[in-house]
């Protein structure tokens, strides 16, 4: 859990760059505040096809679906808007293959 703090805490102050209104701007500033947490196991990838920004992450289902919800809230909170799409965060594990552990919507 305390994890999970750290990671809210550095969500909250690792972009401070103005929020714009295009989605896949957007999905790229959130993945480079996951990318800056140095805690998942791998790059942060964005898909303007799958209207997603996928990350994975070696910890417990119910620890990623908390870490999913602090991304999408820190998004929120930034101002950032995902127009044109159900866009989302989806967290794997390592072990997961291409399915999700956790999934949330970003901000329209």
């Amino acid at each position: 859990m305390k994890r999970f703090l750290v990671v809210a805490t550095i969500l909250v102050v690792a972009n401070s760059a103005m929020a714009a209104d295009d989605a896949v701007s957007n999905a790229y500033r959130v993945c480079k505040m996951i990318d800056n947490t140095g805690l998942f196991t791998g790059p942060c990838q964005v898909s303007s096809r799958k209207y997603a920004v996928t990350a994975t992450i070696d910890v417990p289902s119910a620890d990623a679906r908390k870490a999913c919800m602090q991304i999408a809230g820190v998004a929120s909170s930034k101002g950032y808007h995902f127009p044109g799409g159900e866009w989302t965060v989806q967290l794997k594990s390592p072990t997961s293959g291409d399915k999700s552990v956790a999934f949330c919507r970003l901000p329209r």
